[in-house]
């Protein structure tokens, strides 16, 4: 057992220690943490990542491409500082709307990185100009590191299935010289040697 089984076996003690308690108001209390805890259970599936290829290569491919993804949580919090700013100063002083700093950065959040989940939207025009351009940014912005990832992870698996094959023909190489020897030939080739 390790440390992610025991995140993932520790709610479920905790459960029972709440169940034989008494007090109902602490019961009420913890058991939004226990919920909570309960979600840990998902971080056995990071036990996965040591058997699959296509796991490893996403991990790999992360580490790599972090200086890419840093920049563009750099770049993508600033579009949304800008945006929401604006976006702000259009929208403050329209009639009927409300709008505060946080939920100009909230829409800015939702219509760059193309979720649109809002149900505010600009009303006046510079608001709406604002908000095509911030659309538009955003695919452009989110976009961009796309094919360095992609091509990394590509280059990676494509590695890793080589060397795993490399690894198999080897075995099979030592198998067939292994069975040579046993049976008593003393000779090899050249091509018994080689993998290719």
């Amino acid at each position: 057992m390790n440390f992610v089984d025991l995140l993932a076996i520790i709610p479920f003690y905790f459960t029972l220690l709440l169940d034989s308690m008494e007090d109902m108001q602490i019961i009420g209390k913890a058991g939004k943490l226990v919920r909570l805890i309960r979600v840990l259970r998902i971080m056995r599936i990071f036990k996965l990542v040591r058997h699959f290829a296509g796991l490893q290569s996403l991990i790999y491919t992360l580490n790599q491409a972090y200086k890419e993804l840093g920049l563009l949580m750099l770049v993508v919090t600033v579009a949304v500082l800008t945006f929401s700013s604006l976006v702000y100063f259009a929208e403050k002083d329209v009639e009927g709307m409300n709008w505060t700093f946080l939920d100009s950065f909230w829409w800015g959040i939702m219509t760059l990185t193309t979720v649109g989940y809002d149900q505010r939207s600009p009303q006046s025009v510079f608001g709406k100009i604002i908000g095509s351009v911030c659309a538009l940014s955003g695919v452009f912005i989110l976009t961009l590191p796309i094919p360095i990832v992609v091509n990394s992870f590509a280059s990676y698996y494509k590695n890793r299935l080589w060397r795993n094959e490399v690894a198999h023909k080897r075995k099979e190489k030592m198998k067939t010289l292994e069975e040579k020897t046993e049976s008593g030939e003393k000779e090899f080739s050249i091509d018994d040697l080689c993998i290719t």
